[in-house]
């Protein structure tokens, strides 16, 4: 009897550590969303642009050297302007996260959206009296779609034409920074602004 205690006792815990060992890994690669990049890994940035590199040199063999000059230079004016955006872009995550944590503990999530981004033009009333169903673009449901409305927001066609910034700013004010990027509320907008 005291074996197979003793037996039942280790073969629990070796299932716990080995549980704790799977669980620590898919944390590391799983929450995040991709794996860390080690010591000499290209940004995906640098990757396009060494691609890019390499396809300029594979065509060079066959057009003159002032073609190829000005491909190679094509490209790599191209493959500056997408880093620079994406360090933009991480910037701009940067800077919001700075006028956020400037904020009082205490603030509103209007003076939030409002230290973050534009708040988008509303409507006094719907157009034609008739309000678009929001609750059709993936994301919105009734209590978001009531704090639309209550911002003026009724038409498909004014969502899809938000800025990045009136985007931020709409999902600072909703308490879902970065929800409305994620779920592509702009291009569904269009879609169903077009499609009626």
């Amino acid at each position: 009897m005291f074996y197979l205690v003793l037996h039942t006792a280790l073969l629990i815990l070796a299932a716990f550590v080995l549980g704790a060992i799977v669980g620590c890994l898919l944390k590391r690669f799983v929450s995040t969303g991709q794996v860390s990049r080690g010591p000499g890994r290209p940004t995906p940035a640098q990757s396009a642009a060494a691609a890019a590199a390499a396809t300029v040199a594979a065509r060079t063999s066959s057009i003159s050297d002032a073609e190829a000059r000005a491909e190679a230079e094509a490209v790599n004016a191209k493959a500056a302007e997408e880093a620079a955006a994406s360090a933009k872009a991480s910037m701009d995550e940067a800077a919001v996260e700075a006028a956020l944590a400037a904020l009082p503990a205490d603030a509103s999530n209007e003076d939030k959206a409002n230290a973050v981004g534009t708040r988008p033009a509303g409507l006094a009333a719907p157009k034609s009296g008739k309000e678009d169903n929001l609750q059709r673009i993936k994301g919105i449901g009734k209590v978001n779609e009531g704090k639309l409305n209550d911002l003026g927001i009724y038409h498909f066609s004014q969502i899809g034409t938000w800025t990045p910034s009136e985007a931020r700013w709409v999902g600072t004010f909703l308490s879902f920074a970065g929800r409305i990027e994620r779920e592509d509320w702009i291009g569904q907008a269009k879609t169903l602004a077009n499609d009626g």
